[in-house]
């Protein structure tokens, strides 16, 4: 079962609202393993606040929430699970100095070949509660009457609850002046970025990129770029290389509704790209990216969006409601996603904490479609991680393999059955898979059904089944099948 109560507090544009929750699952393998299953009802207590501000020089989004687990037959278990998200913005200088922050507290997985738990209620040793944070000031202006300039700093740090990983910090300058020339449809930038990590295990890493940007526009739909840049780095060895850092750039809009833009360099490890595709149309929205780039932690940790069923069901509001303000937009999507019974967040591959920083190759894929009563959701996405750096001693996923290699699926479809009741099911698999002989193979299939209603202006509740199937990895063998309630209220 589950209970929220809120309370709301007003200040100009902003809402405060207090909440407390409590849940229950019914479990037949608390412990995820493959003999000797444990059946337990835990019972969860989650008193919260939720902050959503936006004022003249300032605006914030916050969610924290902190979670007692007791256990009716495991009591030695019961513990306590924090979640938070927030980011926000402060315009300290009118149009000019800003400051941005954002937090995160989640549970993390340790390795990518562990068990994969369906729910934060299931006891994995495989998972660590882990604090980020990011504190990122900045300037902003106009250089004469043809150029801006950007200069940005921004310190970053992720420590997680475990010993078996290292706390990391990173800082980074980022610098930008850019502008027309007396030819309308020839621009330019020169850019500058200084990253620095510091892990507790291992040596600093230290990378620093520099370049000029050429873009030429044929025509309004149609931008290519000519990329000239240098980067040196220590991340693959102990003393500093240079190397190559130009490409080429282009960014294609057809029309209002599709938008392909990308970027190659050839750098220290080889191609290295960033693209992005999206498409809509009006009850439907297709998205599509796909990089190459150094990683320093999974983006899980820093993630501060609403997510990506979010975003899809965003794009298709606002295309169909071109003067709507974003805050009602905001408001329609939440409705939609709510009304349906569908998560705003819909990633399928979890990501993993590490020591040292990795070379990540990654695509995803989102699709959502919205009917009158029903939405359908897909998501897919892969990523690889090769390690930058031999650290002595040390044990990770990376002593079973020199690439991990991560892809998932999910798909969710939402009806609405009354204009207070829904129904969502959903199907998703992930899977990870390590490159060497006798690779490690995981992978975690779960089926989730949930039915939702509004039992009043403030009151909500709803019901769940799962079956979950996990085999392979390193003592991920496990099916587990849980029977969940919740009941939610806010003042």
């Amino acid at each position: 079962m589950l209970v929220v109560l809120a309370l709301p507090a007003h200040a100009e544009n902003w809402t405060i609202t207090p909440n407390i929750a409590i849940g229950g699952t019914l479990t037949n393998n608390l412990y995820l393993t493959s003999t000797n299953r444990t059946s337990d009802l835990v019972t969860s207590i989650t008193p919260g606040i939720s902050i959503d501000g936006r004022g003249a020089r300032a605006n914030l989004r916050l969610g924290y929430g902190i979670t007692q687990n007791i256990y009716a037959r495991e009591s030695s278990e019961n513990n306590r699970q924090q979640s938070l998200v927030a980011a926000g913005t402060l315009e300290a200088v009118e149009d000019w100095l800003f400051v941005d922050a954002s937090s995160t507290i989640s549970q993390q997985y340790l390795s990518a070949f562990g068990p994969v738990a369906p729910s934060n209620v299931n006891i994995n040793r495989n998972r660590t509660e882990t604090f980020y944070y990011s504190l990122s000031p900045y300037i902003r202006g106009r250089l004469l009457s043809s150029a801006d300039y950007l200069l940005r700093y921004t310190v970053s740090g992720t420590n997680p609850d475990s010993s078996a990983v290292s706390n990391t910090t990173t800082s980074q300058w980022l610098g930008r002046i850019n502008g027309n020339t007396r030819w309308s449809a020839l621009s330019w930038s020169i850019d500058y970025s200084s990253n620095s990590a510091n892990y507790d295990v291992g040596r600093d890493r230290e990378d620093t990129r520099y370049g000029l940007t050429l873009s030429y526009r044929f025509n309004p739909e149609l931008q290519v770029s000519a990329i000239f840049g240098r980067e040196r780095t220590n991340l693959v060895s102990l003393q500093e290389e240079t190397n190559n850092d130009s490409g080429f750039g282009l960014l294609w809009t057809p029309s209002p509704r599709t938008k392909l833009e990308g970027r190659v360099t050839r750098r220290f490890f080889g191609d290295g790209y960033n693209v992005a595709f999206s498409h809509r149309r009006p009850l439907s929205a297709i998205s599509y990216t796909a990089s190459r780039d150094v990683s320093y932690q999974p983006a899980g940790v820093t993630n501060t969006g609403q997510g990506s069923n979010f975003d899809a069901f965003y794009a298709i509001v606002a295309a169909n409601n071109p003067g709507l303000a974003p805050d009602a937009i905001r408001a329609q999507v939440n409705q939609i996603l709510l009304g349906r019974g569908v998560p705003a967040d819909g990633s399928v591959v979890n990501g993993y904490l590490t020591n040292r920083p990795n070379l990540q190759t990654s695509q995803q894929i989102t699709y959502a479609l919205l009917g009158v009563r029903n939405t359908l959701t897909f998501n897919a996405s892969e990523s690889q991680q090769q390690p930058l750096g031999v650290i002595s001693g040390l044990t990770d996923d990376y002593s079973l393999a020199n690439e991990v290699t991560q892809r998932g699926y999910g798909v969710i479809w939402g009806h609405q059955l009354t204009g207070l009741s829904s129904l969502s099911l959903s199907l998703n698999q992930q899977r990870s898979l390590a490159k060497a002989s006798g690779a490690v193979d995981t992978k975690t299939t779960g089926a989730y059904l949930l039915f939702s209603t509004s039992i009043g202006p403030r009151t909500s509740a709803n019901v769940g089944a799962r079956h979950v199937i996990s085999d392979g990895g390193v003592n991920a063998d496990y099916t587990e099948s849980a029977l969940t309630a919740s009941l939610s209220h806010n003042f």
